[in-house]
């Protein structure tokens, strides 16, 4: 699908903020947007289908394979280094 560019306004601290998110996790502002969009498709999806939620609600639900996430530990880590 084409991409398409789009001017947004909002609040200097909202923007500096989603900045942040972005520079932590490594992702454009633009795959932020298409995450949260997925996001809500995928739980509007969810509901249809009568799965009930996608995310686990205890360790037993979380699979043995699934990857690790983000080190919380080390993002504040990095944050704090930076001044945030």
């Amino acid at each position: 699908m084409a991409r398409k560019k789009l001017t947004l306004s909002v609040r200097g601290d909202l923007l500096d903020e989603i900045k942040k998110l972005a520079t932590i996790e490594g992702r454009s502002l633009s795959s932020i947007f298409e995450y949260m969009v997925f996001g809500r498709w995928a739980e509007a999806l969810s509901r249809e289908l009568d799965l009930g939620s996608l995310e686990p609600k205890n360790e037993f639900e979380v699979p043995r394979t699934r990857p690790k996430g983000l080190d919380a530990a080390g993002m504040v880590r990095k944050l704090r280094r930076r001044g945030y």
